[in-house]
């Protein structure tokens, strides 16, 4: 073949030739394996614990198979690695790693990847038996998440009152057995109406303590909730 295009079908073929179907399959398949036994963690289904994001599992699977066929097309050719490392500047990563681990993870699947697409197999099985092992030892002291709870909630409460100096008492008091902090009070004597902004420490607490003033000379009792912004959404 003649042409501006003939040095570089000829170098494909040549490489096409050296790399044959049959030495470079199980490399792939020994790289998507190694990337999938790292990255889900099959362990942790019977230590009872949460299996990795699948986009992540995904995506460090990808890597890892990435590797060994970036580390076979380079084989021993400077130019064409520091050619992959240019082309590789391109690559941006838009999701941020929120566990540490994650990223050490996606170094440890491309290096063995690499090995992988290098043809040595054996130190690629060596390396994944180690690293299993050690995730597994990591995972059995990971120290258990405590359940979330809800998260505070500021709300006014609003009342009106005969005699408004008694009916913040009582408020106080029901609001304080249930744990619901007063951050502030204000009384409007002209009106008969007291407010008060409170925190909530869970929801449903403000109801349960204002259940205790049942009696009490409190008309027109009501709350709303004042959001992060401000702004006030009546809840009753």
């Amino acid at each position: 073949m003649e042409g501006p295009f003939a040095t570089v079908f000829q170098d494909v073929e040549r490489e096409l030739q050296s790399l044959s179907m049959a030495s470079m399959l199980p490399r792939l398949l020994a790289a998507a394996l190694i990337g999938a036994l790292l990255s889900s963690r099959p362990w942790r289904l019977v230590m009872g614990k949460p299996l990795p994001k699948s986009d992540m599992v995904q995506a460090q699977i990808l890597l890892c198979a990435a590797a060994a066929v970036i580390t076979a097309v380079i084989g021993d050719s400077v130019a064409k690695a520091f050619g992959l490392v240019g082309l590789g500047g391109f690559v941006r990563f838009r999701s941020g790693l929120k566990d540490p681990r994650d990223a050490a993870i996606l170094f440890l699947v491309i290096g063995l990847g690499m090995a992988c697409g290098h043809g040595n197999l054996v130190l690629a099985s060596v390396g994944t038996a180690f690293v299993m092992v050690l995730l597994l030892v990591l995972d059995l002291f990971e120290k258990k998440e405590a359940p979330a709870t809800g998260a505070k909630q500021r709300l006014v409460l609003s009342a009106q009152s005969d005699d408004l100096v008694r009916a913040e008492a009582t408020l106080r008091k029901a609001l304080g057995e249930r744990n619901v902090m007063v951050k502030s009070c204000a009384l409007d004597f002209s009106a008969r109406r007291l407010e008060l902004e409170v925190e909530e420490p869970e929801p449903g607490t403000l109801a349960a303590a204002l259940g205790k003033t049942e009696g009490a000379a409190l008309r027109g009792l009501r709350w709303t909730s004042v959001s992060a912004k401000g702004a006030r959404e009546e809840m009753t």
